[in-house]
């Protein structure tokens, strides 16, 4: 029994959470100040794709479909890499701002870019913890 409440808890989560993704979308840049619309609508796309992907994920884990673990997996990879991509980029402006003479910021933007790089970090464990998880034949 607790396999299968594990199991609703999970799919209970992705189905409450995975929303908020799309939501982060859809507050991080509003239209009035981004230069391109275009840009927005793309980023509210991708996030609305990945929130529904979570959403069925949750529905099919709480289900108990065979597929339901594996496609969870993938979207934290793709968590992940979106989260440590914003972490690489923060970085190297930040290296770039430290050789202009009257720019004072690196400093802070190199703590952005390694606390934007340590919430990924999470994200890491929990889809390797899953893969090992599954290659030991643990639902």
């Amino acid at each position: 029994m607790s396999g299968q409440t594990s199991t609703w808890k999970s799919g209970l989560a992705w189905v409450l959470l995975s929303p908020f993704v799309l939501l982060t979308a859809l507050i991080a840049t509003p239209p009035p100040a981004v230069e391109s619309l275009t840009g927005y609508y793309v980023q509210v796309a991708v996030f609305g794709a990945w929130a529904a992907c979570g959403v069925v994920a949750g529905i099919a884990r709480m289900a108990s479909v065979p597929w339901a673990g594996r496609l969870q997996v993938v979207l934290r990879w793709i968590a992940f890499a979106c989260v440590y991509a914003w972490a690489v980029i923060l970085s190297v402006l930040s290296i770039l701002l430290f050789f202009e003479p009257e720019t004072g910021a690196w400093g802070l933007g190199l703590s952005i870019a390694v606390g934007v790089f340590l919430t990924g970090v999470p994200l890491l464990y929990f889809a390797r913890r899953r893969k090992m998880r599954e290659d030991r034949g643990v639902p």
